[in-house]
């Protein structure tokens, strides 16, 4: 009975924690609007140009959106295995 309190304990920390870091990401990241891309003649879908800003400016928010995606998986994968497999 106590290791299953503990381990709500410990789920709820981490789940607060997880929230926090996407809160932090989420306040703290100048979002930008497509008016306020760079325009360039020669490319008018500016793919190079997110992609700057994806890994300069947004690195952050990029890697833990990236956490979240493994995360989802892992769980999925978990959830998919079943009760017979353990």
């Amino acid at each position: 009975m106590l290791g299953k309190i503990i381990n709500v304990i410990v789920a709820l920390l981490v789940v607060l924690l997880f929230l926090g870091m996407i809160g932090v990401s989420v306040i703290g990241t100048g979002w930008d609007t497509v008016e306020e891309l760079p325009q360039t003649p020669e490319d008018q879908s500016n793919i190079e140009r997110i992609g700057v800003s994806v890994f300069t400016k947004y690195v952050v928010p990029f890697e833990i959106m990236a956490i979240v995606l493994l995360s989802a998986l892992i769980g999925a994968f978990y959830m998919g295995r079943g009760a017979d497999s353990k």
